[in-house]
């Protein structure tokens, strides 16, 4: 059944991108009615939200009616997983379980059954499909290792759409002989590390030819863009999305800002509480349509958007947006001179944060050979997660750099987006 329902959400989405708006905006306010419903009826959280706010779920019918709602924020949903945010007859070990890398700090496990799951599957593979990858295109992904051992995606089990996993903790050298002995047709993965990538190539002169490059996961500047293009001789496609979401919003082959998934998600933008107009800059909440066995209503994502009412080129219905700030990365150097996305020390701590040992982190790089890191302890904090996390640390960037842990009660807020990582070094 699972495989015949990831075939069948595909052909419905490839058919839906194409119908005018105001029909995708009557699917998705159908959706929106049917999701709050549930939520109200089987998730705890969402009925004492609810009924705090004083509001009765079929009062909520459109996209504006969601401003009666208080946000969902991301501790809110670490502090009450999984009791009072997965459904009541969910059985959670039969879910997939992600986690989100800890970008803000405040990783947390979100849970897809099945059907969430093939859907899921489904949004993330359209827009590829959408700007011309092929059945059975060599696809690479660079990608952190917890990806690489998660359970088969898409349609492997077909033989089809099947990528191929490359560490971003592996050196690039390593990176680039795997790519050349692989000769992808596609290359896929963070943003940063595809920029590394390309600039190691260009160093080396090594001629790597993909068709088609994507980047995901963080913010894309045009520099970085332009340069990437350049190296591999592509129009490069970035996709933007997050692990409690999926994919949801990436752009077309004609580059005129992001298409939004209005099947499967309510991206709302907000300042000073309210929805903001075509043009003005907002934080991005999000509403998801499709996962029963975990809603998330007007769930605060803490990156920032624009709406805007251009029509794209293409004729494709999907709303856009313009990305104008998001997952702002910077990255990690270390004395013997090489480059590291953050991406990489989201991955380590994500090792932790996963056993309940640390709860939230931050990373601070003080000098080349030296790195601080704030921990906030988790239930089964000790000694040995301190020496094991120095362990890890050092194995990546070596044992020349120093590493300082600091245990405290919770890591200090910031105005604007939490930076978990805070390094010292810009690459051009």
């Amino acid at each position: 059944m699972s495989n015949i329902r990831k075939v069948w959400n595909l052909h419905k989405l490839m058919r839906s991108q194409w119908w005018s708006y105001e029909e995708l905006k009557e699917l998705q306010e159908k959706k929106l009615k049917a999701i709050v419903k549930y939520a109200y009826e089987n998730i705890p959280l969402y009925h004492e939200k609810l009924k705090n706010a004083g509001v009765r779920p079929e009062e909520i019918k459109t996209v504006g009616d969601l401003v009666k709602l208080p946000y969902t924020t991301k501790s809110e949903i670490q502090a009450n997983f999984p009791d009072k945010v997965v459904a009541k007859h969910v059985d959670i070990n039969k879910c997939w379980t992600p986690r989100t890398s800890g970008s803000t700090g405040i990783p947390l496990t979100v849970a897809y059954d099945e059907a969430a799951e093939d859907f899921e599957k489904a949004t993330a593979l359209r827009p590829n499909l959408s700007c011309g990858q092929r059945l059975f295109d060599k696809w690479v992904v660079i990608t952190s290792p917890h990806h690489i051992k998660d359970k088969k995606r898409c349609f492997q089990e077909f033989g089809l759409f099947n990528p191929i996993s490359i560490s971003i903790f592996s050196n690039l050298k390593e990176q680039i002989t795997k790519i050349e002995q692989i000769k992808p047709d596609v290359i896929d993965g963070y943003s940063t590390a595809i920029y590394l990538l390309a600039k190691e190539i260009k160093k080396n002169h090594t001629n790597i030819e993909p068709r088609i490059v994507f980047g995901t996961a963080e913010f894309l500047t045009e520099e970085m863009r332009d340069f990437i293009n350049s190296v591999f001789n592509v129009e490069m496609f970035d996709q933007f999305g997050c692990v409690e979401m999926g994919r949801t919003a990436w752009e077309c082959p004609e580059h005129a800002g992001y298409h939004i998934d209005m099947e499967s998600v309510v991206m709302e933008f907000i300042k000073d509480g309210e929805q903001v107009a075509a043009g003005e800059r907002g934080e991005i909440v999000y509403t998801n349509l499709y996962n029963y066995a975990m809603p998330l209503i007007r769930y605060k994502i803490e990156d920032i958007g624009i709406p805007t009412d251009e029509e794209c080129p293409c004729g494709r219905g999907l709303p856009l947006m313009k990305l104008i700030e998001g997952r702002k990365d910077s990255f990690i150097k270390t004395p013997s001179g090489r480059i590291l996305p953050q991406m990489t020390f989201w991955s380590i701590m994500r090792m932790f944060s996963e056993s309940d040992k640390i709860i939230n982190f931050k990373v601070i790089q003080e000098k080349i050979d030296e790195i601080k890191i704030q921990i906030v302890p988790g239930r089964v904090f000790s000694q040995d997660t301190i020496n094991n996390l120095k362990k890890d640390v050092n194995s990546v960037l070596g044992e020349e750099v120093t590493i300082n842990i600091e245990v405290v009660d919770e890591i200090p807020r910031e105005a604007g987006k939490v930076r978990s990582v805070v390094p010292m070094v810009k690459v051009d």
